[in-house]
C-alpha cells in the first residue's frame, strides 16, 4: 500500500486544526476583554485612591488650621478681659467671632493643598463633651456652642461637569459602564480637654504687700499701702460680721473707744496697761458688757469659734496690739509708732495674727498679693465656665505642708462645699467658693512648694480622666523653704541632663537648696508621667529662676507678674496671667477615622 506523507503546513490547514483554532479565538476574545476591564478597573481604583488621599490630607490640614484659629482667638481674648467683666460671656463671644475666621482659614489651607471646599457648607462646628457618667458625646450645629471641634469635608460629587467639586472623571470607565466616581472625605479636629490642678501658695508671705514693710520706696510705697490698709478696714466694716455668740459687730464703723480713725490716736506712754485704759478699751455698757471687745474671736483646736473675747483674754489681745504699735520697727520707720487707729489695727492682724484660727475674718479682706491671686482664680474658673471645652480642675494648697482642698465647712461661714470624691471636677463655682474663703497663712506660714506639686501629681494620677491632658499650675510669691527631713536628690540626678535647655551640654539651672531641689524634682517627676507644669510668679521676692526652670523642664509656660508701683498693677497682672493659663488650651488634634468613630 502506498504511503502518503503530510507536510506540517498541511496539518495546520486541516479542517480539525482550523476548528480548534477558531474555538480558541472565540474563548480568547472575552478573556481579553475581561482582562482589559480589570486592568482599567485597577487603574481607575488607583486614581480614585490617590485623589481621595490628596483630599484627605487637605481636609486634615484644613481642620487643624480651623481649630487652631479658634484657639488663637480664645487666647487673644484673655488679654482683653477687664476686671468686673462678664468673663464667661466674653469667652463665648470670642468663640463665636472665631467661626468666620476658622471657615476662611479652612478654605485657604484646602485650596493651597489643591482641594476645593465650600466654607459655608463644608466647614462645620460642634462640641465634644463628657456627660455626668464620663461618656464622650459630640454635637454639631448652632446649638452646640461654644465650639471645640471642627469638621471639614471635601466633595467630588457634583454631577455637573467642569465644576470644582465635579465627580471624578475616570480613564477607562467605559469598560465598566460608569464614567465618573463620587468621592467624599472629611476630617475632625478637636481641642483636647484638660485636667488642671491649681497649686496655690498659702504661705504667710502672701500678705507681705499689705504689711508696713511694703511702705518702703523700693516696694509699693507708703501711700499705696496706706490706701490698701484703709480698703481692708472699710471692707471688714462693710461685711457686717458679728461675734458668733453675742451678735455684736466685730468691726463697727465708729471704731473702739479712742481707736476711732485711720491715722489713729497718739499716746506717748510706754506702758501697755496705761494705754489700754487711756484708749477706753475697758469700758462697759449699762448691762456690764464690754463696749469694745477685741475684734477677732479665734478658734479652738476643733475649728470652732471661741466667741466674743471677755475678761483677761480680751485685755491680753488688746495689749498685744498696743505692744506691737509701740515696738515694731516698720511701724516706727513709717511714722505710726504709738498711733492707735484702724491702719495699725489691721496691720497688726495681718502681720501677727494672720492664721485663720487667730483671725477668722481676714479672708474677707483685700490683702495682697493673696487677694490678687484669689481674684485671678475667680477669673480662671469663670473663663473655663465660659469656654466649656470640657476642662476639669482640682485645688491643692501649700504652706508648711499641703493638702487637696475639697470641703468648705468653716464655723462662722455661711457657704458650704463638699466635692466628695470629685476632687478633679467641672464644679468651677464650688472650687472658687472654697478658695475665696481662705487667707494668707490660712493654716501655717512657711513655703513647702514641693509638697504641693507632689499632691497635685498624685491627685492627677488617682483622679485624672482618661484622654484629658494632665496639667499643673504652680503659683508662688516666695521661696521654697520646706522639704521632707532627710530627703535628697536621687544619685542618678544630673543637672546637665535635666536643665540643658539650650543644648550646649551644660545645665542652665541648678540649686544647692534642698527645699528648692525637692520642688524641682517633684515637678520633673510629674513631667516624666506626661504632665505639663506651668508656673507663675508674683512679687519682688519670688525665685524667678526656679519657677522659670521648672516650666522649661516640664513643657510648660512661665508667667511672671512682678507687681508694680500700685496694688492695681499687681491685680491687673495676675488677672492677665490666670487668663493666659486658662486660655492656653492644647493644640488641636485629629480624630482618627471620624466616619467610623462618630
Amino acid at each position: 500500500m502506498k504511503q502518503v506523507q503530510v507536510t506540517q503546513n498541511e496539518k495546520m490547514n486541516s479542517p480539525g486544526e482550523q476548528n480548534r483554532r477558531g474555538a480558541f479565538m472565540v474563548m480568547a476574545v472575552p478573556f481579553l476583554i475581561a482582562t482589559m476591564g480589570f486592568l482599567a478597573f485597577g487603574i481607575d481604583v488607583a486614581v480614585i485612591t490617590m485623589t481621595k488621599t490628596r483630599m484627605r490630607n487637605a481636609v486634615d490640614a484644613a481642620a487643624l488650621a480651623a481649630a487652631q484659629q479658634i484657639t488663637n482667638t480664645i487666647q487673644e481674648s484673655a488679654n482683653d478681659i477687664e476686671e468686673g467683666q462678664d468673663v464667661g460671656g466674653a469667652v463665648q463671644d470670642a468663640n463665636a467671632i472665631a467661626v468666620d475666621a476658622a471657615k476662611a482659614m479652612a478654605e485657604k489651607v484646602a485650596r493651597l493643598n489643591g482641594v476645593y471646599i465650600d466654607p459655608e457648607r463644608d466647614v462645620e462646628f460642634g462640641k465634644n463633651y463628657q456627660d455626668s457618667q464620663g461618656n464622650d458625646h459630640m454635637e454639631w450645629g448652632p446649638g452646640a456652642k461654644p465650639y471645640n471641634v471642627v469638621r471639614v469635608t471635601a466633595r467630588r460629587d457634583n454631577p455637573a461637569e467642569g465644576q470644582d467639586d465635579s465627580k471624578l472623571q475616570l480613564f477607562f470607565a467605559g469598560f465598566m459602564n460608569d464614567k465618573t466616581a463620587a468621592i467624599t472625605t472629611s476630617a475632625i479636629a478637636f481641642i483636647e480637654a484638660r485636667d488642671i490642678v491649681l497649686v496655690l501658695d498659702y504661705s504667710g508671705s502672701m500678705s507681705y504687700d499689705s504689711q508696713y514693710d511694703a511702705m518702703s520706696s523700693s516696694s509699693l510705697g507708703k501711700a499705696a499701702v496706706e490706701a490698701n490698709l484703709d480698703d481692708i478696714w472699710d471692707t471688714l466694716v462693710a461685711s457686717g460680721v458679728t461675734y458668733s455668740d453675742t451678735g455684736k459687730l466685730k468691726f463697727p464703723a465708729t471704731g473702739y473707744g479712742k481707736i476711732n480713725s485711720a491715722v489713729g490716736t497718739y499716746h506717748s506712754s510706754d506702758s501697755d496697761e496705761t494705754v489700754f485704759y487711756a484708749l477706753d478699751l475697758d469700758e462697759v455698757d449699762s448691762s456690764g458688757n464690754l463696749k469694745y471687745p477685741f475684734p477677732q474671736e479665734g478658734k479652738d483646736s476643733n475649728g470652732n469659734l471661741k466667741g466674743q473675747p471677755t475678761g483677761s483674754s480680751n485685755k491680753s489681745a488688746w495689749k498685744s496690739y498696743i505692744n506691737w504699735v509701740r515696738k515694731d520697727s516698720a511701724v516706727k520707720n513709717y511714722g505710726y509708732r504709738k498711733d492707735y487707729g484702724y491702719r495699725t489695727l489691721v496691720g497688726y492682724l495681718i502681720e501677727r495674727r494672720k492664721k485663720n484660727n487667730q483671725s477668722e475674718d481676714l479672708w474677707r479682706a483685700p490683702i495682697y498679693p493673696f487677694h490678687a491671686m484669689k481674684e485671678g482664680v475667680t477669673l480662671f474658673t469663670e473663663f473655663l465656665g465660659g469656654l466649656q471645652f470640657g476642662d476639669y480642675i482640682g485645688l491643692v494648697t501649700y504652706d508648711d505642708s499641703s493638702r487637696v482642698e475639697s470641703v468648705l465647712n468653716d464655723d462662722g461661714v455661711a457657704e458650704t462645699v463638699d466635692l466628695g470624691d470629685d476632687l478633679i471636677t467641672n464644679r468651677y463655682a464650688d472650687i472658687n467658693t472654697i478658695q475665696r474663703h481662705k487667707q494668707a497663712s490660712h493654716y501655717a506660714p512657711f513655703t513647702g512648694m514641693g509638697y504641693g506639686i507632689r499632691d497635685a501629681r498624685e491627685l492627677l494620677y488617682s483622679h485624672g480622666r482618661v484622654g484629658a491632658r494632665p496639667t499643673i499650675l504652680v503659683m508662688t510669691d516666695g521661696n521654697a523653704n520646706r522639704s521632707p527631713s532627710g530627703w535628697s536628690l536621687p544619685g542618678s540626678w544630673n543637672w546637665d541632663e535635666v536643665t540643658d535647655f539650650d543644648g550646649d551640654g551644660n545645665s542652665d539651672y541648678s540649686t544647692t537648696s534642698r527645699d528648692k531641689q525637692y520642688a524641682f524634682w517633684q515637678a520633673v517627676e510629674a513631667a516624666n508621667m506626661g504632665y505639663t507644669v506651668h508656673t507663675m510668679t508674683v512679687g519682688k521676692g519670688a525665685d524667678r529662676n526656679l519657677m522659670k526652670a521648672i516650666a522649661e523642664a516640664c513643657n510648660g509656660i512661665w508667667i511672671d507678674a512682678p507687681g508694680g508701683s500700685t496694688i492695681e498693677d499687681m491685680q491687673a497682672q495676675l488677672l492677665v496671667a490666670f487668663g493666659k493659663i486658662a486660655a492656653n488650651v492644647p493644640p488641636a488634634k485629629l480624630l482618627a477615622d471620624p466616619d467610623n468613630d462618630f
